[in-house]
C-alpha cells in the first residue's frame, strides 16, 4: 500500500473523530444550559415565595422597626436606608406608607 494512502486514511479517521467530539460537546453544552435555565427559574420562584412570606410576616413592622431588626441581626452588613427602600447586599425591602410591600 502506498504511504500516502495510509496517511490519508489516518487523517480521515482523526478528522471524523474530532468532528464527533465537537458535535458531542455542542449537544452537552445545550443540555447543560437548559438545566441551568430551569434551575435559575425555579430559584427565582422560590425567592418570590420567600419574599411574599417575609412581606406577610413583616406587615406589623414599620420601616424604622425593620431597619433596627436588620441592624441587630447583621451588625457587620452594609445596610442603606434611602427614601422608601432599605438595601442590604443584594436584598432590597420596599415600603409604602411605612409598611413593607415588596422584597427583592
Amino acid at each position: 500500500m502506498n504511504r500516502w494512502k495510509v496517511a490519508f486514511f489516518t487523517c480521515l479517521v482523526f478528522l471524523i473523530l474530532s468532528n464527533l467530539l465537537f458535535v458531542y460537546s455542542i449537544i452537552d453544552q445545550g443540555v447543560s444550559y437548559t438545566y441551568l435555565e430551569v434551575s435559575f427559574d425555579e430559584q427565582l420562584h422560590a425567592n418570590e415565595v420567600l419574599g411574599n412570606l417575609i412581606v406577610r410576616g413583616g406587615e406589623n413592622y414599620s420601616q424604622k422597626d425593620l431597619l433596627h431588626l436588620l441592624r441587630q441581626a447583621y451588625p457587620n452588613e452594609f445596610i442603606v436606608e434611602k427614601d422608601n427602600r432599605i438595601s442590604m447586599g443584594p436584598n432590597s425591602f420596599e415600603f409604602k406608607n411605612d409598611r413593607l410591600i415588596k422584597v427583592r
